[in-house]
């Protein structure tokens, strides 16, 4: 029988741990699933997918930025210039592009291999007396599960479950509000079985999933359907858990200092081993290169030169505004650098060159407000780096979640549920950090504004999903429409495959089970 994800992702098949090397390890054909010692290998298997492209892929992350009022697209006109599009919300003439399709194949591969890795799981399972740490197993991987549905309700609002055995012609959409329910009695379900320790302190594996993230996954999707009650108490349990508290300094954060540190709740985890031979990592590469400054003329603390990045992401005029007007000192700082600017480890940024300056002048003329800054929050400097491993951002962790995020969540939903002034004590906590002053009062609207300021370019983009789910995204974002534009169209690929995905969603579908 022809199953849905044999035609849907047009992938490798997946058993035997998914035959991904992890960590030099290379799976063999023969598992022996009474020796306990090889349980946490699907899991391990798991993590390095959703690392090496899943949940961090460059292209993800063009379809994510440039719906944004704070992000334009650049590179050059010619450089993929159908990305054009995201940003003007032209989605019927994007619906082909690879990138496009890319998002959902992805994301429903980390489905896909978390099924498969359950599967393993559940033969280990038939044998081991270690119920417990079964269970954990389990649950770390059931959270990856529970991310890719969340983060394809984000972007497609109905989606369909995956099940190996449904035949891809009779594949359909589930609402978005009954796949929201499934999310989160799923991470409702894993809650006890997985670890209630800081994630830094975590074993086998450093910085593996926790209670806490999924406790956060719940407040931020919680938050996408307005359940400010469950908003309210997932993030509680963050910020009442006392094993958080905000890395000190906001520059260093974000550099090698700050990874695993205690204000992280969940990172992507990626190194080059310190050798300039050592495995790089997945495709970190290509994610820090799409982000990385594109500039000519800068020079490295040595003084030889270097090239930033394909440079496809720009700040607008208009957050630079914004971060002035508000006084922003270290935030301001780490998020934007002009050109022609020495960092303070002693690399110079150079000039925006001539095909990326021509872009940003076209955008002017039409009026656009693209800024002739560039975005810095994920640089490293070039010092820090490994020798011969030299690239902009380093093979840095990416911060999927942290502390301070939790600490704005808790005080938006506190606001929702009391009204102004009831989350201020935890929004000037995050201000505090940031030299700012405290302020009194505040509202939904400080909560979009402090959020801007503390979280923009950052993984997750959710500056467009804020104004989303708050009813500020018309007027605010421009060409952007209410009940339009909120989620892309499913990609023409995935319907020529399942004809089914263009059908009104179907209610009722049985989810999958763990």
């Amino acid at each position: 029988m022809f199953t849905l994800f044999l035609s849907l992702l047009v992938m490798n098949n997946c058993s035997d741990f998914l035959n991904n090397p992890i960590e030099g390890q290379v799976p063999v054909d023969d598992i022996d699933y009474t020796d306990d010692s090889r349980m946490y290998e699907p899991v391990a298997s798991v993590y390095s997918q959703a690392a090496n492209n899943t949940l961090n892929h460059w292209s993800n992350q063009a379809m994510l930025r440039f719906r944004s009022d704070f992000v334009f697209k650049a590179g050059h006109a010619g450089d993929q210039p159908v990305m054009e599009d995201i940003q003007d919300f032209q989605y019927e003439t994007m619906r082909n592009a690879w990138f496009v399709n890319n998002l959902w194949t992805q994301h429903f591969g980390l489905i896909r291999d978390a099924n498969a890795s359950l599967q393993e799981l559940e033969l280990f399972g038939e044998h081991t007396t270690d119920t417990a740490r079964l269970q954990r197993y389990m649950a770390e991987v059931r959270w990856f599960r529970a991310i890719g549905y969340w983060r394809m309700m984000r972007f497609y609002g109905d989606v369909p479950y995956y099940n190996a055995e449904t035949v891809a012609a009779e594949l359909r959409l589930s609402p978005r509000d009954e796949v929201y329910d499934y999310v989160v009695s799923e991470l409702t379900a894993i809650l006890d079985h997985l670890s209630d320790e800081h994630p830094s302190r975590m074993s086998p594996r450093r910085g593996s999933v926790t209670k806490w993230a999924a406790h956060m996954l719940l407040a931020k999707i919680a938050a996408d359907f307005q359940d400010y009650q469950l908003m309210l108490e997932h993030s509680q349990a963050i910020v009442q858990s006392g094993l958080f508290s905000l890395y000190p300094d906001y520059y260093e954060l974000f550099k090698y200092a700050g990874q695993l540190s205690d204000e992280n709740i969940f990172e992507l985890q990626f190194t080059d081993f310190g050798s300039s031979e050592g495995p790089t990592g997945g495709n970190i590469n290509q994610f820090y290169n799409f982000e990385g400054i594109k500039q000519s003329g800068g020079t490295k603390y040595d003084g030889s030169g270097f090239t930033g990045g394909w440079g496809f992401s720009m700040p607008a005029q208009k957050y630079l505004d914004l971060m002035e007007e508000r006084g922003e000192g270290i935030r301001y700082e780490r998020t934007i650098i002009p050109q022609n600017t020495a960092t303070p480890e002693g690399d110079s940024i150079g000039h925006i060159p001539a095909d990326l300056q021509d872009l940003l002048d076209r955008y002017n003329r039409e009026g656009r407000g693209a800024a002739e800054k560039y975005f810095f929050k994920t640089y490293i400097p070039y010092v820090e780096q490994t020798p011969g491993r030299h690239q902009f951002g380093g093979f840095n962790n990416v911060r999927m979640f942290r502390y301070a995020e939790a600490l704005l969540l808790y005080a938006e939903a506190l606001i929702h549920q009391s009204g102004p002034g009831a989350g201020d004590a935890y929004i000037n906590e995050v201000r505090d950090r940031a030299g700012m002053p405290p302020i009194s009062g505040a509202d939904i609207d400080d909560i979009l504004d402090e959020r801007a300021a503390e979280m923009t370019f950052e993984w997750g983009a959710d500056r467009f999903f804020d104004l989303v789910r708050l009813d500020r995204a018309e007027g605010t974002i421009p060409s952007f429409r209410s009940g339009e534009h909120e989620f892309y169209p499913i990609p023409v690929a995935q319907i020529d495959l399942q004809p089914g995905l263009a059908e009104p969603p179907v209610p009722g579908i049985q989810p999958p089970t763990p």
